[in-house]
């Protein structure tokens, strides 16, 4: 499909932009731009700003839940990790796809605000999710929330923090996990050649393969940390008895390719995996609801299927 047009005019305010210098312009630059992104109306929600405690520090998460009254062993909680390259953007910036997950999936949502690269290399990043959902579990009776349905969710480098989760909760014989939607996911850190949209959609439409380099080198202390299956899952070893997963990738994304692999991946390992193509959609589309109804109603979707899995 061609490029959404409501999209198309998203990248072009984003070419006429200023362009941020340095790491701490592009964070105020990207909450900036968050913030002036219009958004939908979602009505149905409460939500509490609570502290929780961290591997080596305090992590701020807010908790998302839908009015009305709760199922009776509480309501299904869905723990969310923001994207943006593991080193920029916050709770806020990621509030509205929050929201709409919480409404569209019948699903209290926990967002967590995880250390940020280069200051918190990993596995930092991943220590800190893992730390929030066995806390989210630990704690249901606190949150209002049914320990045996709990999913994951994350967009990009959230996505990727998702994954790295699901095989700790395996490994480490944590709390189970029913769902995990996955947001146009980063899987490789390491063979990027073999991904034709690197370069197909590796200039022009919002992330960047420059940019991809970048936050790879803020992240991983040390190259070879690439290979890791809590960075690249498409290296892992083994891929069995994971949670069922929902794949969204975007047509112009560069990771649109390594999202697909990993959900065949996943499959391939004896998995239930789906994948839901984004047509017309570019990198960033989650958070871009209000200015697209294709973008919307891809979220919709995935917020469902996310109440099915949950249910």
């Amino acid at each position: 499909m061609p490029l959404d047009p409501a999209l198309k005019e998203v990248l072009l305010q984003f070419a006429a932009a200023p362009q941020p210098n340095g790491l701490e312009e592009m964070r105020q630059a990207v909450i900036a731009t968050s913030a002036r992104t219009p958004k939908r109306t979602i009505t149905g929600v409460s939500t509490r700003d609570l502290t929780i405690p961290g591997p080596a520090s305090a992590l701020p998460v807010r908790l998302y839940t839908p009015e009305g009254t709760a199922p009776a062993q509480g309501w299904p909680l869905t723990v969310f990790f923001h994207g943006g390259g593991f080193v920029a953007y916050n709770i806020e910036t990621h509030d509205q796809v929050c929201r709409e997950l919480c409404v569209g999936a019948k699903s209290a949502v926990l967002s967590v605000e995880y250390r940020l690269a280069p200051e918190n290399k990993f596995p930092a990043p991943v220590d800190d999710a893992y730390a929030a959902f066995t806390w989210a579990a630990a704690n249901a009776a606190e949150l209002g929330i049914n320990p045996a349905r709990l999913a994951l969710s994350g967009d990009s480098a959230g996505a990727s923090l998702c994954i790295a989760v699901t095989q700790r909760a395996r490994d480490e014989h944590g709390p189970a996990i029913a769902a995990q939607l996955l947001i146009y996911p980063a899987a490789d850190f390491v063979n990027t050649d073999r991904y034709a949209s690197r370069k197909e959609n590796g200039e022009g439409y919002f992330l960047t393969e420059e940019r991809m380099k970048f936050f790879g080198e803020m992240y991983l202390a040390e190259a070879e940390h690439g290979a890791h299956p809590h960075v690249s899952p498409l290296h892992a070893a083994d891929l069995k008895n994971l949670p069922p997963a929902l794949v969204l990738t975007a047509e112009f994304d560069p990771l649109r390719d390594e999202g697909i692999a990993y959900a065949e991946a996943l499959r391939v390992a004896g998995n239930r995996a789906e994948h839901q193509p984004g047509p017309g959609m570019i990198h960033g589309f989650a958070n871009m609801t209000g200015v697209s109804p294709a973008a919307a109603a891809l979220i919709d979707e995935a917020a469902a299927w996310l109440g099915r899995e949950l249910t």
